[in-house]
């Protein structure tokens, strides 16, 4: 079953285990993502610096992180509640 919602992006680089980490649970829960290597794409590191991300790969749905755990702390309950206005329960900072 694949979960095709829009606008999920993954921030990467190259050799990085967290990131193959991030795309196996996605990949395991059946969502499908954009990926964004830092490596190669212009004006994603400032981007990243400008969030105050220090590390990836960090997950975006739309304008709003997702991932606000560490990677192996990350579940598929948390990514569901980001994404649906209905059950998110923290504040409204994160609409932006």
């Amino acid at each position: 079953m694949s979960n095709s919602i829009k606008g999920l992006i993954l921030y990467t680089q190259n050799d990085c285990p967290y990131c193959e980490i991030m795309k196996a649970k996605l990949k395991d829960w059946g969502y499908t993502w954009d990926e964004v290597n830092i490596s190669y794409t212009p004006g994603s590191k400032d981007f990243m610096k400008s969030e105050g991300h220090r590390t990836v790969p960090q997950l975006y749905h739309f304008n709003k992180h997702v991932n606000k755990v560490d990677t192996a702390n990350f579940t598929k309950e948390m990514l569901e509640e980001a994404i649906d206005p209905d059950q998110y329960s923290g504040g409204v900072e994160s609409f932006r």
